[in-house]
């Protein structure tokens, strides 16, 4: 399985490396596309590649780490560093989503009280936006395939996958309604012109926002400790009931939480006859090698007790 791991570690690294510089690339010319252009559109689209290009570089670093023995400074691995990832990327997402919504409504204010709003050069919007949903577009495809070929187990992967896709819808949208507005001028629609691009913000932020939001509410059940979901669950309780079986075990239940794309089971047991420690630790491992195959990687803890573990003392509960 090491080896195997470090060929995915590999393949994700070089994902992220190309995501990193491409995003760079996105910021610098969504910035100077917003310079030229007097878009806001264009600037929350760099200010987007910008956190992108930051969030790769942690990224790289998170994914090394994921899947590492224990240490005394980190007694559980460093397996929940990928959950504070994906958790506090997705607020910096929302926080730059909420700012766009702050600068595009105060153009909008500042339109309807009589105040000066600059006017729109669409030249630039034009090239960048066919630059940008291209560059976009290569970048998903190719964090989904590093996604699968690793398993489909990263959430890393998974996330800039998705950041990709909302970048560059983000661009195509704003990119398309920005080009169409000058066809709007003879229109009864003609006087609104000048705040088109906040509008359109406005219009993408509540198209997209909730990936994010999702993508937070997920990673925060994780943080909280919440079981695993149901499937999971099931398939962990099954696998260790039934090597029990095999072993002449008695068992009584399994919790089961999910870190990212790493999984820790806690197994109750009682092993009715004595046994040696070592016995234990055979079970754990063949257990943590049957469950490698059906949900990934899993840290497995055995826990012989003659009870369930649900007393009023240790206020435990049912995974």
């Amino acid at each position: 399985m090491g080896e195997k791991r470090e060929q995915h570690l590999v393949l994700e690294r070089r994902a992220l490396t190309i995501g990193k510089w491409a995003n760079l690339f996105m910021a610098f010319a969504g910035l100077l596309a917003a310079w030229l252009s007097r878009s806001d559109a264009m600037l929350v689209d760099g200010l987007y590649s910008a956190v992108n290009f930051v969030s790769a570089i942690a990224a790289a670093r998170i994914g090394s780490r994921v899947g590492l023995p224990p240490t005394r400074s980190r007694p559980w691995g460093h397996d929940f560093d990928e959950v504070l990832y994906v958790t506090f990327r997705s607020l910096i997402l929302i926080g730059i989503l909420v700012f766009a919504a702050y600068v595009s409504g105060a153009k909008i204010w500042t339109f309807f009280t009589g105040g000066a709003v600059p006017e729109l050069i669409f030249g630039p919007i034009a090239v960048y936006a066919v630059v940008i949903v291209a560059i976009c577009l290569a970048l998903a495809v190719n964090y989904r395939r590093a996604f699968r070929k690793t398993g489909k187990r990263s959430a890393v992967l998974k996330t800039e996958a998705r950041a990709a896709l909302i970048d560059g819808a983000l661009s195509l949208g704003s990119g398309a309604a920005l080009l169409s507005l000058p066809f709007l001028q003879d229109t009864p629609l003609g006087p609104y012109v000048p705040i088109g691009d906040a509008v359109i913000v406005l219009l993408l932020i509540l198209a997209i926002i909730w990936q994010p939001l999702a993508a937070f509410r997920t990673t925060l059940a994780d943080l909280a400790g919440v079981s695993a979901p149901s499937g999971t669950f099931s398939k962990v309780s099954r696998a260790a009931r039934d090597l029990a079986r095999e072993r002449g075990y008695l068992f009584h239940r399994a919790a089961v939480l999910q870190a990212g794309r790493m999984h820790y089971a806690a197994v109750y047991l009682d092993p009715v006859e004595a046994i040696r420690a070592e016995d234990i630790d055979g079970f754990r491992d063949l257990l943590s090698d049957r469950l490698e195959k059906l949900i990934g990687p899993t840290r497995v803890e055995i826990i012989v007790t003659a009870g369930n573990g649900l007393t009023a003392k240790n206020g435990g509960s049912a995974g």
